[in-house]
């Protein structure tokens, strides 16, 4: 993920490519597929982590970057209630996210910059 200089723009970018992934048939599938891997064998764990991994690592990096640059973001568990979750459920649930403005409605709730718009 690249840095855009501002952890707004940094979680924006990070939401935009997501909804981007889920919007596509494959993204959806894959979401899909790691939520069904529920409890079954050890290969589907393992690969169901992996995946959370490379998210939250990604979330992680931006935080730091934040953090170096004198920002005060969230903590982990607030972004990923507040702005992964959304994505997933709505992945899950086959619903797919507004047109437009969602990534910024997400982000800016998150930050506490107003966002109230519907859906």
């Amino acid at each position: 993920m690249s840095d855009t200089g501002t952890l707004r723009g940094d979680l924006l970018a990070w939401a935009e490519t997501s909804v981007a992934s889920i919007r596509t048939p494959e993204g959806r599938a894959l979401v899909r597929a790691v939520a069904l891997s529920m409890p079954s064998n050890v290969r589907t764990q393992d690969e169901r982590a992996q995946h959370f991994r490379r998210r939250m690592h990604s979330i992680e990096q931006i935080r730091q970057r934040a953090t170096a640059r004198g920002e005060d973001p969230p903590p982990l568990e607030q972004i990923l209630d507040q702005l992964v979750a959304p994505f997933y459920l709505r992945a899950i649930f086959a619903i797919d996210p507004p047109a437009t403005g969602y990534p910024e409605l997400l982000v800016d709730r998150l930050l506490g910059n107003g966002g109230t718009g519907t859906d």
